[in-house]
């Protein structure tokens, strides 16, 4: 088990004397609202019991040297020149460097990072390990931090890794509250507390295929996110709306004449043809932080904004269902979100697909994929009584591993 002493005592073995800071950054474990985010559109994610620690200590040759027991390879960074590195943890440590890089420039540290946070995907451990390591040595190199700007300054750091990411995972981790999930809202955005009802566990079943959020996982997403960028686009012509820099899904969605006219997309197309059509500039459409998405080719535009669309709905249906304890209502949605982001975003795999099944049989009010997809984990909401049956039959339907989660408290200081 890791513990707070567990994580001193390693880093004054490894390092010849004990850590200034360790935090504990937990996981996640998003119940509704997939692949809104980055729309501008509401999320309910709980922060997790099970979470990655960061022991950090200020040196004064300006190199970052960071051991992971989750990684072989240590790390060696110098703060004064941080190139593309081959090793992906290594680029995650160099992206929270980059962000950091008026912090105290002249100081290097010492980092020793731990946990009991799966790393096959799903479970947000790459956010968990920005947002530990930034807020480890930023207390280490003097700077105070506070949870809101940490969370934004995670997210730039893995936008610099090429994930376009919506800034979801990095505000539960910092924000989260033991026995609450959190509401976040984009546009604009707001915070709040959905306390969970009696008689309501949590099981998290790996789908036996990891999720890494590189290489073809990241293109798949971020052809996702291109497809929602043109969808916000051409629905803002069709509507008289002019819309400013990134085109979001979050502008037009409360439009009432959306829900119709979201069948009239195009099922394929490419950002240049889009950006052609409604005379915009495509880089609106293709610039990522790190990068563009090739504007010529084709992708899907109808079903991903018809997801997007009715997830947001499902998000305000799962908050009422929680608040009034509809336990029952609560995991039809979940099963309802699962089935189009298997439909429309397909996003979902068969190995993930088979696990949610089992857990639905074995009990649970429902159901879904959880994180991104394309593998990792997925999530069943259970009454208390049918908790194990629903581990035992995940397990059964992909080898596990599969574990009961509770809600806990975001990024502490330890």
């Amino acid at each position: 088990m890791v513990t707070e002493e567990s994580i001193r005592s390693a880093f004054a073995e490894k390092f010849g004397a004990p850590p200034v800071v360790v935090v504990r950054a937990p996981g996640r474990v998003n119940l509704i609202g997939e692949h809104t985010d980055y729309c501008g559109l509401p999320v309910l994610p709980i922060a997790i019991d099970r979470a990655t620690f960061v022991a950090a200590s200020s040196t004064t040759d300006g190199i970052v040297r960071a051991v992971s027991t989750a990684f072989k390879s240590p790390a060696e960074l110098s703060r004064r020149a941080l190139p593309h590195q081959s090793e992906p943890w290594h680029e995650y440590l160099a992206g929270a460097l980059r962000e950091l890089s008026e912090v105290n420039p002249g100081q290097g540290a010492n980092v020793y990072i731990s946990g009991d946070l799966p790393t096959t995907g799903g479970l947000s451990s790459s956010s968990a390990f920005t947002v530990g390591v930034l807020a480890a040595l930023s207390t280490a190199w003097g700077s105070v931090w506070e949870p809101g700007a940490l969370a934004l300054t995670a997210a730039a750091a893995e936008r610099r890794v090429g994930v376009e990411t919506g800034g979801m995972d990095q505000m539960i981790i910092a924000h989260g509250r033991a026995g609450t999930a959190l509401r976040i809202d984009f546009l604009p955005e707001s915070i709040r507390q959905v306390p969970l009802p009696e008689g309501l566990r949590f099981v998290v079943a790996y789908s036996g295929e990891e999720a890494p959020k590189g290489g073809a996982m990241r293109d798949a997403y971020n052809e996702r996110v291109v497809g929602t960028r043109i969808a916000a686009l051409m629905l803002a012509d069709k509507l008289g709306v002019e819309l400013e820099g990134v085109p979001l899904l979050g502008n037009v969605a409360a439009i009432d004449a959306v829900d119709v006219l979201v069948g009239e997309l195009p099922v394929k197309m490419a950002p240049r043809a889009a950006a052609n059509t409604v005379e915009a500039d495509v880089v609106r459409i293709v610039q990522f932080a790190t990068s563009h998405f090739d504007s010529a080719q084709k992708v899907p535009v109808r079903r991903l904004a018809e997801h997007v669309l009715a997830e947001a709905e499902r998000v305000d249906a799962a908050e009422q269902a929680l608040l009034v304890g509809d336990l029952p209502a609560f995991g039809e949605l979940l099963n309802e979100s699962h089935d189009s982001l298997r439909n429309n975003y397909q996003c979902s795999t068969p190995a993930l697909d088979k696990v949610a099944a089992a857990m639905r049989k074995a009990g649970a009010f429902g159901a879904r994929l959880t994180g991104a997809g394309f593998g990792g984990y997925a999530v069943a909401a259970c009454p208390p009584e049918s908790t194990d049956a629903v581990i035992a039959a995940a397990i059964a339907a992909t080898g596990g591993p599969a574990f009961e989660v509770v809600a806990s408290d975001g990024l502490t200081a330890l």
